[in-house]
């Protein structure tokens, strides 16, 4: 008996690292990438060495065989991608970055009980909450933050205004359901969480941020509209769009807006733009993005059948460079749109399996009724955000981005374990 206890203690004491190194990473994840890597690469080795990723893994299968399936197939292509990578080295560097897949079924795993996913929960809250503050510091210039898109004018703290916009939007989303739920007090607090990520988010210069904020809002609100039939939901989303509203209208955002409107409709040159302007600056910053995309399709074209593989982008954009087919000062490692990075990397095939990916995430949390869920919308919300970002970022691939989305994918997977105790336990 005494191996068995002993196994027992060891498994009790990796479960309790594990879970401890997890919420330490859900607090510092605003705050430093370098600390948060650290934090999460313990949290899988300490998952792996006491089995708590194996049995989070046997979980994922039982539970959620086709996404688990469709997930795999993803990391396969990215892995696979290799084999006909133009830059191996550069892709091998590509698939060192996407280590954090990993670490779902460790998620999973300890997020099962509902202790730990509270905790979970409340320790990405504080983190979150404690980088506004930090935020509202910088803005006064109290505080000095070297991150690029990061400044008083542009307050993200060490988020930066690209992944800003991600995270808050999904946390503010999440909160406005939760408020939806909760009462009293508990909603007043949810609600006002909420409001002020998204006037911070209005007040940062992502508009990618933007729009993920009115797209999630929508879905929150159409979504408990549809399993309630609650038309206070509707009033709901009225007053949240006039708040947003307003801020666009007063805040900073008029100009990130304008600027980007006369960019797309070709209104206004780049001859003449003001550098300290924030709509020329919108102009400047869409005019590049059209031209990565532009050069990312010439590039799709020249392999469009398997792609240039994983990593081979670089390459293959120097490779137009020298034949002169764009401009020679244009550099660029990926091209800020998810869709077309997939599509130059593995072809229409790395594309259906990327929306494939994307239609299963968000559609799990759709089968459920988010008022009687705290996790379940965590499916839909992070799944329907990649999709947004996805639109003008490398969503899957960045720090903030993807990172936050396969934590909270881990912790809504973990949902349907602890609704099947519920009904065998009767309650």
């Amino acid at each position: 008996m005494v191996f068995p206890i002993s196994s027992i203690v060891k498994r009790e004491m990796g479960v309790m690292i594990t879970a401890g190194m997890l919420m330490l990473s859900a607090l510092l994840f605003p705050f430093s990438v370098a600390a948060t890597n650290i934090a999460l690469a313990l949290t899988l080795a300490v998952g792996l060495l006491s089995g708590v990723w194996w049995q989070g893994a046997k979980q994922c299968w039982k539970h959620y065989r086709s996404l688990t399936i469709i997930v795999c197939v993803y990391i396969g292509i990215l892995l696979a991608g290799l084999l006909w990578s133009l830059d191996i080295r550069w892709g091998m560097h590509v698939v060192g970055r996407s280590w954090f897949w990993l670490l779902i079924p460790v998620v999973v795993c300890i997020t099962a009980e509902q202790k730990w996913r509270k905790i979970f929960l409340l320790s990405l809250s504080l983190g979150l909450s404690l980088n506004l503050l930090y935020c509202l510091l910088q803005v006064f210039g109290y505080v000095e933050v070297t991150t690029d898109g990061s400044g008083i004018a542009d307050a993200t703290g060490h988020i930066g205004h690209i992944g800003f916009g991600f995270v808050y939007g999904v946390w503010a989303a999440w909160l406005l359901n939760l408020g939806l739920t909760c009462v009293g007090w508990r909603r007043l607090l949810a609600w006002g969480g909420a409001a002020w990520s998204y006037v911070m988010v209005f007040s940062a210069q992502g508009r990618s941020g933007y729009l993920i904020c009115i797209v999630l809002i929508l879905c929150v609100c159409l979504k408990r509209l549809f399993d309630s039939r609650n038309w206070r939901t509707v009033l709901l989303t009225a007053g949240v769009f006039m708040l947003i509203g307003l801020v666009v209208a007063a805040g900073p955002g008029r100009a990130r807006l304008t600027g980007t409107w006369l960019a797309f409709t070709q209104t206004q040159s780049q001859q003449g733009l003001n550098a300290l302007d924030s709509s020329d600056n919108a102009v400047l910053a869409t005019d590049e993005r059209f031209q990565m995309w532009k050069t990312s399709l010439d590039i799709w074209r020249l392999f469009p059948v398997l792609g240039v593989g994983t990593g081979g982008l670089p390459e293959a954009a120097a490779t137009l460079r020298e034949q002169k087919r764009s401009p020679a000062h244009f550099r660029f490692v990926q091209p800020h749109n998810q869709y077309l990075l997939v599509l130059i990397r593995w072809g229409p095939v790395g594309l259906l399996a990327l929306l494939a990916l994307w239609y299963a995430w968000m559609r799990e949390g759709l089968k459920v009724d988010w008022s009687h869920s705290v996790s379940a919308p965590l499916f839909t919300l992070s799944g329907l955000a990649l999709v947004v970002h996805g639109l003008s970022s490398s969503s899957m691939e960045e720090h903030f981005s993807a990172i936050l989305a396969v934590l909270l994918l881990g912790v809504a997977i973990s949902h349907k374990k602890h609704t099947n105790q519920k009904s065998s336990n009767g309650t």
